[in-house]
């Protein structure tokens, strides 16, 4: 925990996406008192996407962060704005039409799993 992927158009290739990751792992320690160690993200890199009405000049950022259920929902609407505005910040610019956006969803505590091994 915290499970995070984001997915983006071909249209924000030249985003430090290392860096957006490990900003909004810091916003996870922040808001919700997740561990550095336990934030892992996946960054998917969409070229087959469908937008609207299709034009290819539509891009768009998705974050879906899931987080272990029991925190509160102003946390999680906390760590969702602050997750938008990280995503504002740090994609690369693009003037074409573009959908920015993220959801906060629960992992639930008594069904997740995880087991670390190594240093």
């Amino acid at each position: 925990m915290p499970q995070i992927t984001l997915e983006h158009s071909t249209h924000f290739d030249a985003t430090d996406w290392r860096a957006l990751a490990l900003e909004i792992h810091r916003l996870c320690v922040d808001t919700v008192g997740a561990t550095t160690q336990a934030c892992k993200t996946r960054i998917v890199r969409c070229e087959n996407l469908i937008i609207a009405d299709g034009d290819p000049a539509q891009a768009m950022v998705h974050c879906d962060l899931r987080i272990l259920s029991g925190r509160t929902q102003e946390q999680k609407t906390a760590l969702g704005e602050a997750v938008q505005t990280a995503l504002l910040a740090g994609v690369a610019p693009y003037e074409g039409p573009r959908q920015i956006s993220v959801e906060i969803g629960n992992l639930d505590r008594d069904n997740y799993r995880k087991t670390t091994l190594g240093g």
